[in-house]
């Protein structure tokens, strides 16, 4: 299905979502803000839902449109995405993630300069309704170059047409942003602009884990299919959390905190049952 696509975008978006209805029009609302119809070509991919969210999204009234596929996979409705779309640069948006329009802009903006093959804004992780235990963690995320200065953990990357020549199709993977990142040399991806994407952090410490378990396994399904160009250096991570905890007894707090969430994480993922997918969806709940 599809509703008034325009003809002349400058830039385009990719959405995939699936059961989303709760933050579908948060995400759409959020993209569309100071952006000029016309401006912007947006698609999202339902895949799999069960839910209103092709409704919602075909509701939105502005210039979205709408592919519904019934396999429940990510990678399946990024591929589906990138047939349907035609304009470069272009957006890889979570649908539970609120990016301002004007921060799209910024990235793709950026991303129509020669030479340039992949960027993101900054992030800011919207901590308010999760417990103490998880604001200590991602306080102490930031802290983390590995996450700060790649392409994935944000939700949202943008690629360039040469940037995006530099795969051919999404394979079936968990973690699509870190198989995107390592086709790049760390000089390669820009963090453009000032504004950062908002990225709801889960409630509570079972849902962090989820999302922490999903990572983990994705960035051993990359590895194992010969897919990633190289893992994160856990000797330079553990030398950031080293250099917080030297900065007092509140970075000391939050770089034990990263250490046991992620600890606990890797562990059930190495020594628990092989659940593919797992998703907070107290996130999502905090948007109803």
């Amino acid at each position: 299905m599809r509703v008034n696509a325009p003809e002349q975008a400058l830039i385009s978006v990719v959405v995939p979502a699936h059961n989303e209805a709760a933050v579908i029009g948060r995400c759409l609302e959020s993209l569309f803000e100071g952006l000029q119809a016309g401006e912007l070509e947006v698609v999202v991919v339902c895949n799999g839902c069960r839910d209103g969210t092709a409704e919602v999204a075909l509701s939105f009234g502005r210039s979205v449109a709408v592919i519904q596929i019934d396999e429940a996979s990510k990678p399946a409705a990024l591929r589906a995405g990138d047939r349907h779309l035609q304009t470069f640069p272009r957006l890889y948006l979570d649908a539970d993630v609120v990016l301002p329009g004007r921060t799209a802009r910024r990235v793709l903006t950026g991303l129509s300069r020669e030479g340039a093959l992949a960027a993101r804004p900054p992030v800011r992780y919207e901590t308010s309704r999760s417990s103490l235990l998880i604001r200590r963690y991602y306080r102490a995320r930031l802290h983390m170059p590995a996450v700060t200065k790649s392409l994935w953990g944000a939700g949202v990357y943008g690629l360039s047409a040469a940037g995006r020549a530099r795969f051919t199709t999404y394979p079936d993977v968990v973690a699509d942003d870190l198989f995107v990142d390592q086709r790049f040399k760390p000089g390669e991806i820009e963090i453009v602009g000032d504004e950062p994407v908002v990225v709801v952090a889960p409630a509570r410490l079972g849902d962090l884990l989820k999302v922490r378990r999903r990572a983990y396994r994705g960035a051993l399904e990359n590895r194992a299919l010969g897919l990633a160009a190289g893992a994160t250096s856990t000797t330079s991570t553990m030398r950031d959390v080293a250099r917080l905890a030297s900065s007092g007894l509140p970075g000391v707090l939050d770089a034990m905190t990263y250490v046991f969430i992620a600890a606990t994480a890797r562990i059930y993922v190495a020594f628990g049952r092989s659940t593919r997918w797992e998703r907070d969806d107290s996130s999502r709940a905090s948007a109803s």
